[in-house]
């Protein structure tokens, strides 16, 4: 496990220039959607949605995937969620030749808890999405249960709660992420999360026998991510 404290986008360098390569980047980077609502029919309206300044809409959604890229093995892959808003956008970068990267498939995550809104005038929103893509020409990994028949690329788990819930707006189900990382990697692959939060990913990974690189920004997170990989909480 390594942890680094620093902007994914100044790490990078540095990383391109110590020749790490890594099996896979599965990341959780800011969706640039926080704005402000006034939900007056509900019941308990909220002023809006926020989930932070790094997600006020002034991150760079996509210059960082063409460098991150340049990281993974011949034989790697890269998951990114994102908002449906960007779907589009992403997968282009992905698979533009800067990338070398080649879309496989879009996961969906299904929250069984989702959190309401106004259920009068639009859908529950219950779905979040990441982009799967492979190297070209990547003998990829895909270790689908040899129980089923096939997988549909639908993960359903309930929001985060309880003693999992820690101080971060957007953080991610740990089952989900163990799931899509026992598909998607194998056992003592080195993963990497550019973007690392409070650490899921890597708690995952960790969990299921890979080797973790996080990089994170702010100082909050990244205290509760190292608390929570080092087994402190």
């Amino acid at each position: 496990m390594k942890l680094i404290k620093a902007d994914a986008y100044v790490a990078i360098d540095e990383l391109i220039e110590n020749g790490i390569k890594v099996d896979h980047i599965i990341t959780d980077p800011p969706y640039n959607i926080s704005k402000e609502n006034n939900f007056n029919t509900m019941k308990n309206p909220r002023a809006g949605v926020n989930f932070g300044t790094w997600d006020n809409g002034n991150f760079d959604l996509y210059s960082w995937i063409p460098k991150y890229a340049r990281l993974i093995k011949k034989n790697g892959s890269m998951i990114i969620f994102c908002s449906y808003i960007y779907i589009s956008y992403i997968i282009d970068v992905l698979n533009s030749l800067d990338s070398g990267m080649v879309v496989k498939d879009i996961l969906v995550w299904q929250k069984s808890n989702p959190m309401p809104r106004n259920i009068n005038r639009r859908y529950v929103q219950d779905m979040e999405f990441a982009i799967w893509a492979v190297k070209k020409g990547a003998k990829w990994t895909f270790n689908k249960p040899e129980n089923k028949p096939y997988l549909r690329a639908l993960f359903t788990t309930s929001t985060v709660s309880g003693l999992e819930r820690l101080d971060h707006p957007t953080q991610k189900s740990l089952k989900l992420m163990e799931d899509i990382i026992s598909i998607h990697t194998n056992l003592g692959d080195v993963i990497l999360d550019p973007f690392m939060g409070t650490g899921t990913t890597g708690k995952a990974a960790i969990n299921l026998g890979r080797d973790f690189i996080g990089i994170e920004k702010s100082s909050k997170y990244f205290k509760i991510a190292s608390d929570r990989l080092s087994n402190k909480e």
